[in-house]
C-alpha cells in the first residue's frame, strides 16, 4: 500500500511533505500581481470553496501520544511504542463522516534525524498499516479542520484561561 505513493512522494516537491492516500485534487497557489482572466478566477474561487467545504469534514489526529503511546520517547526515531486503546475503534467511526489526517513532527523536514522525510513518513504509515489503522493522509502541516486532537493542545477561549491551563499543567509536571 505505501510503495505506490512514495513515488509520488519522491517526485513532489512541497516545503511541508504531506502524504496524500487518495487526493486526485493538486491545488496551484494564486501568482500575486498577475492579472487572471475572468474563467481562471472564477475557477479558483470555486477551487478555494471546494477546499473551505472540505475543511468543515477534516479531522486531525496527533500521532505521538494520541494514537501511539510513545512511551519510550523519541530515541533513535523509531516508532517504539503501542496503539493507544480506544484509538482504532474511534477513527473507524469518525472516518464515516470525516476525511482523517493523521499530523506529526515526524513528518517534518529532519532536523536532528538521518532519515529522509518521505523514510520518516513511511515508518509511520507501516506502523498505522500494522495496526489496521485507516488515515487519508500523513502530514506534519497543520490543515484545516473540524476539529484537532492533540495531547498537547490547549483550548483557547480567552488569554487568562490559556495562562491558567499552563500553571496547572506545570504544577502538575513538577509534582
Amino acid at each position: 500500500m505505501i510503495e505506490k505513493y512514495l513515488e509520488k512522494i519522491q517526485s513532489e516537491e512541497t516545503s511541508v511533505m504531506t502524504f496524500h492516500m487518495d487526493s486526485p485534487h493538486k491545488t496551484k497557489k494564486p501568482i500575486k500581481g498577475y492579472d487572471y482572466p475572468e474563467k481562471k478566477k472564477k475557477k479558483m474561487i470555486e477551487q478555494k470553496k471546494f477546499e473551505a467545504s472540505r475543511h468543515k469534514n477534516r479531522i486531525m489526529i496527533d500521532f505521538d501520544g494520541v494514537i501511539h503511546n510513545y512511551n519510550n520517547g523519541w530515541q533513535d526515531g523509531i516508532i517504539y511504542g503501542d496503539l493507544i486503546e480506544g484509538a482504532k475503534e474511534t477513527i473507524d467511526q469518525l472516518r464515516k463522516r470525516f476525511e482523517i489526517v493523521i499530523f506529526t513532527t515526524r513528518a517534518a523536514k529532519p532536523e536532528h534525524d538521518w532519515r529522509s522525510q518521505e523514510e520518516r513518513i513511511k515508518m509511520v504509515a507501516e506502523w498505522l498499516d500494522k495496526h489496521d489503522i485507516y488515515y487519508d493522509q500523513i502530514t506534519a502541516e497543520k490543515l484545516g479542520a473540524f476539529a484537532y486532537i492533540d495531547d498537547k493542545a490547549i483550548r483557547f477561549k480567552d488569554w487568562k484561561s490559556v495562562r491558567m491551563k499552563i500553571v496547572e499543567i506545570d504544577k502538575e509536571k513538577t509534582e
